[in-house]
């Protein structure tokens, strides 16, 4: 039987992290190729924190709180040097990653989901592959009632308070109950009460008063790896005893986020990043770590911190905030030019001897712990594809509203056409033109709509999507590739109920076969044109700037369509243009069997009578073969812009910085 050592002692030593200069503002990817000053945001940080310990990192803005955070968790990404050791094992990104969790300031998740469905959507993520159904139900229900969100499980995360949104943020997190937890500011936005609700909830976690009888085989697959708890009531009234009192308990199931190991509490560890906490909130908390310019002033216990400042000639005032004190004695030293004394004082080992206590604590053995954790079995790629592609579609069913007047101004605007060019059936050499004009314009429209219609994805799922793949959820891949593919659908059914409308005001003498190749052309102009979209998005990471910066791009594609320009003259440069794969199809498809044009007598300009004059004339090709070449033309064109996208999202994800 593979247990959870009783004790986990965490420790980082010699902690250095700096950036770039230019990293502390907006990125863009142009400050890649620059060589700036670097700056130092940790420096020379030591400490250690063992199951058990709520710990607080206190300091004043730009002290490095966050940075430490994410150092110590491993979620920091770039020259980021030291040890992290676990009970005496170096710690790998990976391995961190699996038995902690990081809750990030702000709430990143898909708004339109339920609060049960985005925790029962994670559980196939984070829990093993041969979990049932049954049990991963059975969690997610588990979680929401010992987070007091059993009311809400229902409701769509957009509509919920910010107090619930923290706890079911926290909840996903204990879907594989880790034994360590880092919360960077996790009562940001909260009034007293739901902050203070949140912090005894994380307090609770780590006395495990309460425990209940729960399997970890569901989560990390192993039959074997079990923890036997007993039930024990705790005097403590706090947020999660008083949701216990609402419901009937005796129904519920039972959860190993509160459960006991044969050999005592499992309990947790967890370090938050607090901004200013009430008097009763910093009480909650039994260690404390004082931060400035991202080196540390102090760490231990609560009550030592005290005895630290006065032994220092700080006395705290009557009736004073404790972590009101630290942190104005922390500003004031700056101001008095005194700052280099507190720092001294951290490394004076007659007095920094007394308060952080001893590095050498217990260290239990957990080398078959990690090793468990390491043969962790995710769920395959093409399954993290299908979960994905179904929350995609599930995000866009619920945004119908939204889909509906985007329809219904594309119908619109094909009305629009329709009355104009409705008077062009009969092919005369005046119609010649319109016909043409009426191609161009429609697919002009379909590129231009879909490829701005996508420039918002990336920047929107960019934060989303970079802490999911840093934390290991699933492969940037299968994000990519399911994202993709969700707007294949709406591609094609647009395609048709656009050009319907069109049809039949214009084409409908030359059959129904016209509408079906005709629509498929334009469905793989769409589909090429949301590449070219996402290609934008991704390389300019913003959505004004992509608008603002597509116009040369635009430019040049639209150029080389064969509408505007004779393509002859530079004939391979029209192959890197999707505005020439989707015209060249779409004029072959509509005059490749047109026979006859008429041809008045005594006209002052030369007249075309068939279709293939027509095409030679716009220096379009005329072999059989043409309209599967432009179809496999524009899925290449798609395929390549998607590589590109994909390649520049992948820098993106691994930037340096924190997730």
């Amino acid at each position: 039987m593979c247990e959870i050592p009783t004790s986990l002692c965490l420790e980082w030593k010699n902690l250095n992290y700096h950036v770039p200069s230019n990293e502390q503002s907006n990125y863009t990817f142009w400050q890649e190729c620059l060589k700036v000053k670097e700056v130092r945001l940790l420096e020379d940080v030591n400490g250690h924190m063992k199951t058990g310990d709520l710990v607080a990192i206190l300091g004043c803005s730009g002290a490095g709180k966050t940075t430490l955070l994410a150092a110590i968790s491993q979620r920091l990404r770039g020259n980021l040097t030291g040890e992290i050791v676990l009970n005496g094992i170096a710690m790998r990104r990976t391995d961190m990653t699996r038995i902690s969790s990081f809750l990030p300031q702000f709430e990143i998740n898909v708004k339109t989901f339920t609060a049960y469905e985005h925790l029962y959507f994670m559980s196939h993520f984070k829990m093993h592959r041969k979990t049932t159904k049954a049990q991963k139900r059975q969690r997610v229900n588990d979680l929401l009632y010992a987070c007091g969100l059993r009311d809400s499980a229902h409701t769509r995360i957009q509509s919920l308070s910010g107090g619930e949104r923290k706890r079911l943020s926290l909840a996903e997190e204990l879907i594989t109950d880790p034994p360590l937890i880092f919360c960077d500011e996790p009562t940001t936005g909260l009034d007293s009460y739901s902050a203070y609700t949140v912090i005894k909830t994380l307090r609770h976690l780590c006395t495990r008063q309460r425990v209940v009888k729960h399997s970890l085989s569901s989560v990390y697959g192993d039959d074997s790896f079990s923890i036997q708890s007993s039930c024990e009531q705790s005097s403590t009234h706090d947020s999660i005893e008083m949701t216990a009192l609402k419901y009937n308990t005796k129904e519920l199931s039972t959860l190993d986020m509160f459960n006991n190991s044969p050999n005592g509490h499992h309990r947790k560890a967890i370090m938050c990043s607090i901004h200013q906490p009430s008097s009763d909130l910093f009480e909650l908390f039994t260690h404390v770590i004082l931060m400035d310019a991202g080196r540390v002033i102090f760490q231990g216990s609560s009550e030592r911190a005290l005895k630290f400042f006065t032994d220092l000639g700080y006395a705290l005032p009557q009736n004073c905030n404790p972590a009101d004190f630290y942190l104005k004695t922390i500003s004031d030293s700056h101001t008095k030019r005194k700052d280099g004394e507190l720092i001294k004082a951290k490394y004076d080992n007659e007095i920094w001897g007394r308060y952080s206590g001893s590095w050498l604590l217990p260290r239990p053995n957990g080398g078959d712990y990690l090793q468990h954790i390491n043969n962790f079995q995710k769920i395959s790629w093409f399954y993290q594809v299908y979960l994905l592609l179904i929350r995609f579609m599930t995000e866009n069913s619920r945004n119908i509203r939204q889909s509906f007047i985007t329809l219904g101004f594309l119908m619109i605007t094909s009305a629009i056409l329709a009355i104009m060019y409705s008077g062009v059936t009969k092919l005369t050499q005046t119609s010649v033109q319109d016909i043409d004009g009426s191609i161009y314009t429609l697919s002009n429209e379909m590129i231009f709509t879909f490829s701005y219609g996508v420039t918002y994805v990336f920047p929107m799922a960019l934060p989303i999507m970079r802490r999911e793949v840093g934390e290991g959820t699933y492969n940037l891949s299968a994000y990519y590739v399911a994202s993709v593919l969700s707007f294949v659908p709406t591609a094609f059914f647009t395609s048709y109920m656009f050009f319907s409308i069109i049809y039949a005001a214009i084409y409908y003498t030359r059959g129904f076969m016209l509408y079906l190749t005709m629509g498929f052309v334009l469905a793989l102009s769409a589909i090429a044109a949301t590449a070219y979209g996402l290609f934008l998005s991704s390389f300019f990471e913003t959505v004004t700037m992509a608008s603002e910066c597509a116009g040369p791009f635009d430019l040049l594609f639209l150029i080389f369509g064969g509408a505007y320009y004779n393509v002859d003259s530079l004939p391979f440069i029209k192959f890197i243009s999707l505005f020439f794969y989707s015209n060249e199809a779409l004029m072959y498809n509509f005059w490749i069997d047109v026979d006859e044009i008429e041809c008045p007598k005594n006209v002052d300009h030369p007249c075309v009578k068939t279709g293939v004059e027509v095409l030679k004339r716009r220096s379009y090709r005329t072999a059989d073969y043409t309209y599967w070449a432009d179809c496999l033309g524009l899925v290449g064109v798609a395929v390549v812009f998607n590589i590109i996208a994909f390649c520049f999202i992948r820098k993106y994800v691994r930037r340096s910085g924190y997730y």
